[in-house]
């Protein structure tokens, strides 16, 4: 029952009024009703349309008035014998929140009641007097009706009562009050409280069962308990009432899908610019391909999209997501567009290998402090770790979707196509597996149309492509571009290696690297940045705190049975050799004779003060008086004696 509906001449009571009211169905003392209060939770009850059934005591003294419709029924009625219900005129507030609460349909006939008072009005101002006005505005009801063939809407008395309702009514709050009475729907059926409580346990959880389904569980343990039930149809509608859907989902679906309750946060690009922050992730394609070992599956790709304009950067192809394929993703961006800032993606194992976020403080492990920098940390990339599969986070997973939608379904990919999840595949499911190099041009060249497509509605697209929009920003903040040195820090893979004790070489997956400048170092262990698809090619030597060494190529490698091969070695091994004599003479301008005959006529070295509590050595001091009691000199003779032979 709502509270605005009036019962009685006074809808609001304290605890005390009631008391002393002693109505059936409620205790007499102000303790007892008290009591029922805080059991029913009256001082918090809202109902089913939100409305409050208490409200603060203006009066002094404070406290809380509560709506007679807490009441029991036994009680209301005699209520509503003892104060009938007076036509008194609620507060301007009250009136305006039922109003707002109302239905459409309520506040359409409250406006077409307005218009009929404002016609009315203007009839008196024409000349006529107020009554005449209201029968003259009753007629045009009536004939209006006639001509429609409906029943007049309003009477003569029924206008004039409407006046009396907003007499002494500011103008712009006269619809609050000819809104009608609305009770909303009956009261609901009472529902065992124990009752209650096992249809919410059985309705609310994570297998969703259905009301039905509930319903006939409840009707099993109510055969039982001997309980009166009412309809299906009471339960669904309290359950609607008193559950909230965000509670709902929450125990239906799960707490990740009630994650997506809360609104997600709109991010304003409009101060931005190109490469200020780019986002980075991995995307499994739903196309089978046929890769070069002849295996078939679904390949991956690392992509870098720049944030401010939505412009795709990269990508690499690979069969799994890994540290290379993120390195060479970022060294076609880098190579191609320029340097980023900041730089998104999630703490997948391939983000936070040592090779790119080394140095950095990750979510899967510590930065040690002998760990060499990562990628990210010697170009200065700030990393900013996103949750996985969470979009809000990450624009590019919108990108992908548009990938796995339009690309993914692309005409030469039919039958490889194996659709968006297991249960949603095509009838022609593996009918064909795309070769890998087909795939993959097939993909950048949708990709450069995916940049080129017009009509797009983001936040500051207006309608341009991607690339229209990054070009424009670039031409405004050019982003830096990198040097080859630092181009080779993206493009070739990088391991830390121990130097060999002896030549001084770096070993590679069985493959030995060495050059003069390599061996002229320190033995220690080093950074080697190598090009893992091709081993042949020279690798490039790192201090750990990356600084450039040398420069090293894959040495020379024979068969048994070819004796060029060991010639050509041979002769190589005597040129170092013989180079390394000449070094080792040019090292030296001076000879050990010259270090003897320094030396001999060098003065001997001053002798040393002792310092602090340093004691230093007195020799040739005799020594202090024999202190020994004589049972300990007694004991001396005997064990010399013993030694000497004696008894």
């Amino acid at each position: 029952m709502s509270p605005h509906v009036p019962m009685t001449a006074q809808e609001w009571f304290t605890v005390a009024e009631l008391a002393e009211l002693a109505l059936p169905g409620l205790p007499t003392t102000k303790r007892g009703i008290q009591m029922i209060a805080d059991r029913e939770g009256w001082a918090t009850y809202r109902d089913s349309t939100g409305a409050a059934c208490f409200r603060p005591r203006k009066a002094r003294g404070g406290g809380l008035e509560y709506h007679v419709s807490l009441l029991p029924e036994a009680a209301r009625t005699k209520l509503s014998k003892v104060r009938p219900a007076k036509a008194e005129r609620v507060d301007r507030e009250s009136a305006l929140l039922r109003y707002d609460r109302l239905p459409q349909t309520v506040k359409d006939e409250a406006l077409r009641r307005l218009t009929i008072i404002q016609r009315v009005e203007t009839l008196q101002r024409d000349g006529l007097t107020k009554n005449k006005a209201i029968e003259y505005a009753a007629q045009e009801i009536v004939r209006a009706a006639r001509a429609s063939g409906e029943k007049p809407a309003a009477s003569e008395r029924t206008i004039h009562a409407w006046f009396e309702r907003v007499r002494g009514v500011a103008a712009c709050d006269r619809v609050a009050y000819l809104a009608p009475s609305y009770a909303g729907r009956a009261a609901t059926s009472a529902i065992p409280e124990e009752a209650w409580e096992l249809y919410k346990a059985n309705y609310l959880r994570l297998e969703k069962p259905t009301h039905a389904r509930c319903y006939r569980d409840l009707e099993a343990i109510a055969a039982k308990r001997e309980w009166t039930l009412p309809s299906q149809k009471t339960f669904e509608r309290r359950i609607e009432a008193e559950v909230a859907e965000n509670v709902r989902i929450h125990l239906r679906e799960g707490p990740k899908a009630a994650r997506h309750a809360f609104p997600y946060a709109d991010r304003d690009k409009s101060m931005m610019h190109p490469h200020q922050v780019a986002n980075l992730d991995g995307h499994i394609w739903d196309v089978f391909c046929l890769f070069e070992n002849g295996v078939i599956g679904r390949p991956v790709s690392v992509a870098v999209q720049d944030i401010f304009s939505g412009f795709p950067l990269a990508v690499r192809f690979d069969t799994t997501l890994n540290h290379h394929g993120v390195r060479l993703a970022l060294g076609d961006t880098f190579r191609d567009y320029g340097l980023v800032e900041r730089l998104i993606m999630d703490n997948g194992t391939e983000n936070q290998a040592r090779q790119i976020s080394g140095g950095h403080a990750r979510f899967r492990c510590k930065a040690k402090v002998e760990e060499a920098d990562g990628l990210l940390k010697i170009l200065g990339i700030k990393p900013v770790f996103a949750k996985p599969y969470w979009g809000q986070a990450k624009p590019i997973e919108r990108m992908f979707g548009d990938w796995a939608r339009d690309i993914a379904k692309h005409p030469a990919f039919a039958g490889a196509y194996v659709g968006h999840k297991t249960d949603a595949k095509p009838e022609n499911y593996r009918s064909k597996a795309v070769p890998i190099a087909e795939f993959e041009r097939i993909v950048r060249l949708e990709l450069e149309r995916y940049r080129q497509q017009l009509g797009r509605r983001g936040a500051g697209m207006n309608g341009r492509s991607f690339a229209d929009v990054y070009w424009e920003g670039v031409k405004a903040a050019p982003p830096q571009k990198l040097t080859t040195e630092q181009l080779r820090l993206c493009m070739l893979a990088s391991e830390p290696r121990p130097m060999d004790r002896q030549s001084g070489f770096v070993s590679i997956m069985d493959h030995r690297y060495w050059s003069e400048a390599l061996g002229a170092l320190k033995r220690q262990r080093v950074i080697v940045r190598f090009d893992p698809a091709d081993l042949s090619k020279p690798v490039y030597i790192y201090s750990l705190d990356g600084r450039f060494l040398a420069e090293a190529p894959r040495t020379m490698q024979g068969s048994y049975d070819n004796a060029r091969d060991a010639q050509d070695i041979s002769k190589a091994g005597r040129d170092y050799r013989r180079l390394t004599a000449a070094a080792a003479k040019l090292a030296k301008r001076l000879g050990i004779e010259d270090v003897a005959a320094e030396l001999d006529g060098a003065p001997p070295a001053p002798a040393r003060k002792a310092t602090g509590n340093v004691v230093a050595p007195a020799f040739g001091v005799p020594r202090k008086p024999d202190t020994h009691s004589e049972f300990t000199s007694q004991a001396d003779r005997v064990l010399l004696a013993r030694f000497q032979g004696g008894s």
